[in-house]
């Protein structure tokens, strides 16, 4: 057996980054962590278009031409044999991988949307003027994708259970951490430097934007759209004279 190099590091970061930012999505789902939630939401994006780029521009097994999803019904017949002859994804992973990247995508979207709408937050806070606001089908759209996606989760952890069990020489879960699996041939891949300089361009990109958050924690993607009323200002004999028992209602016509 060999040891081919099969995941590069860039493939590998997106993977781990991904997973604990789809963690910390999940625990910020609060109406107390809403600004947290979102934030998450955009990295999310940003990682989400380097894998969607690296599927293209990345190297062997991490392009989507790669994905043998042409090949599923030989596999599932086939599926339970010792022997495996994929090396990068098989057909049933390429499924449930591309499947999951679009899922992501509805969920950030109708997250977007929801955080606009209902919350007046976010670069579509706008939408809170408008009829939208009474629209309670995104926020459900939003839930409804966050749970599918919980589903694919859970098939992706069962594919690595079964794969574990019957391709135990592969070591495929190992792979994940050490970027090598066990092949009859040597098949390792090379990144060259336009893909490491596109790796690393992004990287920074998402450090800054992380970075940016925590310097301006209320920026335009999380900003709210309505604005705190000062009616001492305003008006300041509501304030002197009725505010004691009308603090809900404020008055603008007492002259």
């Amino acid at each position: 057996m060999n040891k081919s190099y099969i995941w590069s590091l860039p493939t590998r970061a997106f993977h781990w980054l991904f997973v604990v930012g789809i963690i910390i999505a999940f625990l910020t789902d609060d109406d107390h962590l809403l600004n947290y939630h979102a934030i998450v939401g955009y990295a999310l994006l940003f990682l989400l278009a380097f894998r969607v780029l690296w599927g293209f521009f990345g190297p062997k097994y991490s392009k989507f031409k790669d994905f043998p999803t042409n090949e599923i019904k030989e596999y599932s017949s086939n599926a339970l044999k010792k022997e495996s002859k994929y090396i990068g994804h098989n057909p049933a992973a390429s499924y449930v991988m591309i499947t999951m990247l679009i899922c992501t995508f509805l969920i950030i979207l109708t997250g977007i949307l929801t955080y606009g709408i209902q919350e007046a937050k976010g670069i579509l806070s706008f939408l809170n003027e408008s009829y939208f606001k009474e629209m309670k089908k995104i926020d459900d759209l939003h839930e409804f994708f966050a749970n599918f996606f919980i589903f694919l989760i859970v098939l992706h952890l069962i594919g690595i259970v079964i794969d574990k069990f019957l391709h135990k020489e592969v070591e495929t879960l190992k792979s994940i951490f050490t970027g090598y699996k066990n092949t009859k041939e040597d098949k390792s891949i090379r990144i060259n430097i336009f893909q490491k300089l596109f790796a690393g361009f992004m990287f920074i990109l998402l450090i800054a934007f992380l970075v940016f958050n925590i310097i301006n924690p209320k920026n335009i993607l999380v900003a709210s759209f309505n604005k705190p009323i000062d009616y001492k200002v305003q008006n300041e004999i509501f304030v002197k004279e009725c505010a004691s028992c009308h603090t809900l209602y404020p008055s603008f016509f007492i002259a």
